[in-house]
């Protein structure tokens, strides 16, 4: 059993590519992921927006929707 989490992959030319995931602070399984990828700089609050916010695209979703923040720097291609 896994912690809920979300997995990127970046791409840019010129950089590195990143692979990663983050993980949402409060899951119950946090502390036993099956991976053991949790990392405390990967644990992400997860604000839950109620039914009618605007989406960030102003899109108005049914329903309520959630929002976080992670901040993706990618490292330089060596030479």
């Amino acid at each position: 059993m896994r912690a809920s989490h979300l997995h990127f992959k970046v791409v840019h030319e010129g950089y590195r590519t990143l692979v990663t995931h983050i993980f949402v602070q409060g899951d119950a399984l946090l502390g036993s992921d099956a991976v053991f990828g949790v990392k405390e700089s990967l644990v992400r609050r997860f604000d839950q927006q109620p039914t009618g916010t605007p989406a960030p695209d102003g899109r108005r979703l049914d329903g309520t929707w959630s929002k976080v923040r992670f901040d993706i720097v990618l490292a330089p291609d060596s030479p």
